[in-house]
């Protein structure tokens, strides 16, 4: 099979295991995509036999996943738990080595010591794409999650050393454990060296390139995307681990909290994150299906051998328990003496607790590709000339016990975890976007209010009105809390649909249905641009008759074309009869918070009312612009068809129209920019998180780059 068949293949896994996920709801995509590579492995045996060297894996696979985690890796985190990082990423993955290496010997003594230890150390590490794949469909601690992503991201070089000089014994017969402790160290140190002199230089040449004006976008990002192969392989080639190397680069280049980007940058940060998303889909799924793909190959020799299928089972699932044994016993006991920084408790002092929670962080770091792809890498000689012994069997039993680690976590992580961090993570974004837009539209309004310049005003209204519409969605989309917010609007609806047929029946207006169609028009219009949507926006502009809704869909496609005066009187009139509609919701919503005693209710009638109110004072102002006129609450409203507009209010509709116009774009600008340093400042105050700041700030990016340019 060469090399386009194989990516095609893979693809097609790829594609076909995410609908499968989706209807077998119950199963980890990992998991899902495994099966399916075995399927393709069985039915096309040819993919069975490809072969990837082990460094060409790293460098391609894992290497720019790793770079990715550590870039996007919140460091004030990793150095906050850095002593339980190393702990789980080196002390743990030697402990490993030793219990697992010694039992698996006990168990199968025609494996030699050494070459148990192999074994062990190729079941050391956990595997970043698993650890990331798994961990998005269940809910983690931030705890949990940042020693899960940082054991990922450095235990590759405790295990590989700690593998490959057990290997050496078994070739060579021989073993120093001073020589294994030097090459350790220079592996380990030295990586963390060459990456962050290697991160400084690039930082340093993107902002010497950027001062001199170089702002290609895609050249930017591809720049970005490279950079994990060429800092692996150069490392590689230096003698020290190309893994840490790309990890130290990585967090160098980790993006930093900026509170304004310019539009190219904006770009740039959108491109790179979109790029980077399907890069780490795509290779997460032709890890695993790859992993699935090379089970019938490294099983077949074992079931034909006289070890038994039973006993080969046996052993794997003994292996998978002692590694979940050893990996909770450590954890454990790195929670028990942890101080919570919420409570300032120590583990021990709730142990039921710690050991439900050291349980979640053991299971949720199984084994995967990169296991296999170090133990695929046991060579089929020794140096005098006799086969590796039971190498056929070593990759076996770790191929079983990788697919056991996954099935455990997949099983017993929803059970343990609580609910599911996507929506978790969901519902929490939304509620830092409520956060973000309240204080945004505050903001806003203050400097409407502050009237510095008066000629922006007109335009930031509007904006005003947009932003009132984007909160509200927020809160309507917020758990627990829509449903009965999309019940109390329906009901308002309905009140002011009410109003409006009452309005539109009395003497002062009745209009033919050709009179009306242009007012209809325009209130819709007018009702969405104070926030609403949908069939909200039709509300006190329906025609019951059929006449009525043909001279609507006529006037909606083809606008009688009205200037001058008669538009003012008609903007003028129609915004008296949008104001009436939304006085009779803040009265009908007073009622509800006078009356109710339902928490929910109250809390959902109390926001409606706000809104009501806030698109009553962006009307009033729309027609009382330039002019100091409070609107009284028991006032009436004059409806019907004005001859003439009141005096005083002609000369300031044109005027108003077009100032809102002209200043349109740096309206927005503006708002957006504050929208932004609001998602910065409460992220400083701790009130968002770093990822959904970062999420967050996503969105306005796209935002400003529609403007303008």
């Amino acid at each position: 099979m060469d090399t386009f068949e194989l990516v095609l293949i893979l693809l097609a896994c790829i594609i076909v295991s995410a609908p499968i996920e989706q209807v077998l709801h119950r199963l980890a995509l990992p998991l899902v995509q495994v099966g399916v590579g075995f399927l393709v492995a069985l039915l096309l045996p040819e993919a069975a036999e490809v072969r990837i060297n082990s460094e060409l894996f790293l460098a391609l696979f894992i290497a720019p996943l790793l770079f990715n985690d550590a870039r996007e890796a919140v460091r004030a985190d990793l150095f906050h738990n850095l002593g339980g990082i190393v702990s789980m990423a080196i002390g743990l993955v030697l402990l490993i080595v030793l219990v697992v290496g010694f039992s698996l010997h006990w168990l199968v003594p025609s494996i030699p010591l050494a070459a148990a230890f192999a074994c062990a150390g190729a079941l050391g590490p956990t595997d970043a794409a698993a650890v990331g794949a798994l961990g998005s469909t269940i809910s983690l601690s931030r705890r949990q999650k940042t020693l899960l992503t940082g054991e990922a991201l450095i235990n590759d070089a405790s295990g590989v050393v700690s593998f490959q000089f057990a290997i050496a014994a078994v070739v060579t017969g021989g073993f120093s454990a001073v020589e294994a402790g030097r090459s350790f160290l220079v592996l380990f140190f030295g990586g963390i060296v060459a990456g962050v002199v290697t991160g400084l230089a690039f930082v340093l040449a993107a902002a010497f390139l950027r001062r001199r004006g170089f702002e290609n976008t895609v050249v930017r990002v591809l720049y970005e995307v490279l950079t994990p192969f060429v800092v692996f392989i150069a490392s590689e080639e230096l003698g020290v681990s190309g893994i840490l190397a790309v990890v130290a680069t990585g967090l160098i280049m980790a993006n930093s909290d900026q509170a304004l980007l310019s539009t190219t940058e904006a770009r740039q940060q959108v491109l790179s994150g979109g790029v980077w998303e399907v890069l780490v889909f795509l290779i997460n799924g032709s890890l695993f299906t790859l992993l699935g793909m090379q089970l019938p190959r490294v099983l077949s020799p074992a079931f034909r051998s006289e070890f038994g299928l039973g006993r080969l089972v046996g052993v794997a699932c003994a292996m998978a328990c002692l590694l979940v044994l050893v990996r909770f016993v450590w954890v454990f006991f790195l929670e028990l003496i942890h101080v919570d920084d919420e409570t300032g408790e120590r583990g021990y002092e709730r142990p039921a607790r710690t050991a439900r929670d050291s349980l979640v962080t053991t299971i949720a770091g199984p084994k995967g590709a990169v296991t296999l792809s170090i133990i695929l890498t046991i060579p089929q000689l020794t140096a005098d000339g006799s086969f590796f012994p039971n190498r056929s069997l070593i990759i076996s039993l770790t191929a079983l016990t990788i697919l056991l680690t996954l099935v455990i976590a997949n099983v017993f992580l929803p059970l343990l975890a609580e609910g599911n961090s996507e929506a978790t993570d969901e519902a929490e974004v939304n509620a830092a976007l409520i956060a973000v837009l309240s204080a945004t539209l505050d903001r806003i309004r203050a400097i409407i209010a502050a009237d510095d310049q008066a000629e922006y005003v007109p335009a930031l209204r509007l904006v005003s009105a947009r932003y009132r519409s984007r909160l509200f969605h927020a809160r309507l989309e917020f758990a627990g809390f829509g449903d009965t917010l999309s019940q109390l609007m329906d009901e308002v609806f309905e009140v002011q649909q009410g109003r409006a047929d009452e309005i539109q029946g009395a003497p002062a207006g009745e209009l033919s249905v050709w009179e009306a169609a242009p007012y209809y028009a325009l209130l819709r219009g007018i009702r969405s641009s104070v926030g609403y949507t949908g069939e909200s926006t039709k509300v006190g502009s329906r025609f019951d008759g059929l006449a009525g809704r043909i001279a609507l869909l006529w006037e909606s496609a083809f606008p009688t074309p009205i200037e001058g005066p008669r538009a003012e009187r008609l903007y003028y009139d129609t915004c008296l009869f949008a104001i009436d509609l939304e006085r009779a919701a803040i009265d009908y919503l007073e009622g509800v918070l006078a009356k109710e005693d339902d928490v929910r209710r109250i809390e959902a009638a109390t926001v409606l009312v706000n809104e009501h109110r806030g698109a009553v004072d962006s009307l009033w102002s729309r027609i009382n612009y330039g002019q100091d006129v409070p609107l009284d609450p028991d006032m009436e409203l004059e409806h019907g068809v004005h001859s003439e507009m009141p005096e005083g209010l002609r000369e300031t509709f044109g005027l108003q129209f077009q100032q809102a116009r002209k200043h349109a774009d740096e309206a927005d600008a503006l708002a957006l920019s504050i929208e932004l340093e609001e998602v910065q400042r409460l992220r400083n105050q701790g009130i968002i998180s770093k990822q959904q700041a970062h999420e967050l700030r996503e969105g306005v990016y796209l935002m400003q780059m529609t403007l303008g340019e």
